[in-house]
């Protein structure tokens, strides 16, 4: 069985309204981990980001993916301007 189908069996097993919180409380637990790293102390930051990568694919399978899509790409479009922007200014001479 592949991911996905992993992933489609636990909506089916727990519901899209679970996995919905589930999601949330992942999200939070990562916050707090971050948190810790900023702030110089241990955190399981990597355990974090893999429970929320597996419950953002989990939120893909429930939402529409091509909108998904639409929208990151639109914002890595508007992150690649920002960089090369910011390029720019560092080698414009003084």
């Amino acid at each position: 069985m592949d991911k996905w189908d992993i992933y489609q069996k636990a909506i089916e097993k727990w519901g899209a309204e679970s996995q919905f919180g589930m999601a949330q409380e992942e999200a939070a637990e990562l916050i707090r981990a971050i948190s810790k790293v900023l702030r110089g102390k241990e955190s399981n930051i990597e355990e974090e980001i893999a429970d929320v990568e597996i419950m953002l694919e989990q939120l893909r399978l429930m939402l529409d993916e091509v909108k998904i899509e639409k929208e990151k790409q639109r914002k890595l479009n508007r992150l690649e301007k920002l960089v090369i922007g910011s390029e720019s200014c560092e080698n414009a001479p003084s």
